[in-house]
């Protein structure tokens, strides 16, 4: 049985299983007369993809190189990875697939954030004794996702992220012996801490996180953090905030009939004068006179038709 995982576009405003089914995927397999055969392949929305095998064993080929795994085994594979992965017929297990969005929102607010994006960022693989201690639980969370997915309830949202957070944690507790390098190599790795932070600054921009917080979540000090920023994105991590919540702000005041007041409100300003001084700071007048700027404008060009949610 073989399997192309795509994301599934949307064109009208999705329900919970829409939007689930289309960052999420788990489905479990048992007892099957043929083998199961799965072709990871990404596309425009990167995806993870856990494979679990209780009993039988399965081979997987990626990056040109063949490996072989018996029961219980787990394959993780990170986003952005390809590959072809099967298991024998008769072999029970769960295989999961997750965008990478998904998993950031996931795991973004955990006080081991930095840990768990080290593991879930390489490929793992374990079996035998290695995953012995956590299979009940791997395999139990992986049942609930394939539940919540296929039978959804009130707080299935929550459940979901819920497991997806466990699994992610027992992936990294069952790692942890096989990292290889110091929390500082990791740290050091400017490109990647850089696009972990910028991942944070999406989810909380409206939130009013001090850049200590989002140093912290990253588990760098705020120097390094900065340090990073000003070399890979010549700007410093306040910069980086400030800009993404002035764009979002332009962005509001043009296709929004909401007062300036409210529009502020929902960005995270509690003060409309702050947030008018702010706005004023970046763009050289009130946001109001931006608005009415942006609109004569708009209206010499023509009709403009926006999609908001």
């Amino acid at each position: 049985m073989s399997q192309v995982y795509s994301p599934i576009p949307l064109s009208r405003p999705a329900s919970f299983v829409e939007q689930a089914g289309s960052a999420l995927h788990a489905e479990g397999f048992s007892g099957g007369l043929s083998p199961r055969h799965w072709v990871v392949e990404q596309d425009h929305i990167p995806r993870a993809h856990l494979v679990v095998v209780e009993t039988r064993s399965g081979s997987a080929a990626l990056r040109g190189t063949a490996v072989k795994f018996e029961a219980p085994a787990l394959l993780w594979l990170p986003g952005e990875l390809e590959g072809d992965i099967q298991v024998e017929a008769g072999a029970r297990g769960y295989f999961i697939a997750i965008s990478e969005d998904l998993l950031t929102r996931t795991v973004a607010g955990s006080a081991e954030a930095l840990h768990l994006r080290r593991t879930t960022d390489r490929l793992v693989m374990m079996s035998g004794a290695q995953i012995d201690g956590a299979l009940g639980a791997v395999t139990h969370s992986c049942s609930m996702l394939v539940r919540e997915l296929r039978v959804p309830q009130r707080g299935s949202m929550t459940m979901i992220a819920s497991h997806l957070l466990q699994l992610c944690l027992h992936l990294w507790r069952s790692a942890v012996s096989d990292e290889s390098g110091s929390d500082d190599t990791l740290r050091g790795d400017g490109p990647r801490l850089v696009g972990n932070f910028l991942q944070l600054v999406e989810l909380h921009y409206r939130d009013g996180w001090p850049i200590s917080r989002y140093a912290a979540a990253l588990g760098v000090t705020e120097d390094r953090l900065h340090a990073h920023c000003k070399r890979e994105k010549a700007r410093s991590p306040r910069a980086i905030v400030h800009g993404r919540l002035f764009h979002e702000a332009c962005t509001r005041l043009q296709q929004l009939d909401l007062p300036v007041e409210q529009i502020g409100y929902g960005l995270g300003f509690r003060d409309s004068g702050y947030f008018s001084r702010f706005f004023q700071k970046h763009q050289g007048m009130p946001p109001g006179a931006y608005r009415r700027r942006a609109r004569a404008e708009q209206a010499k060009r023509g009709p403009f038709y926006a999609a908001w949610p």
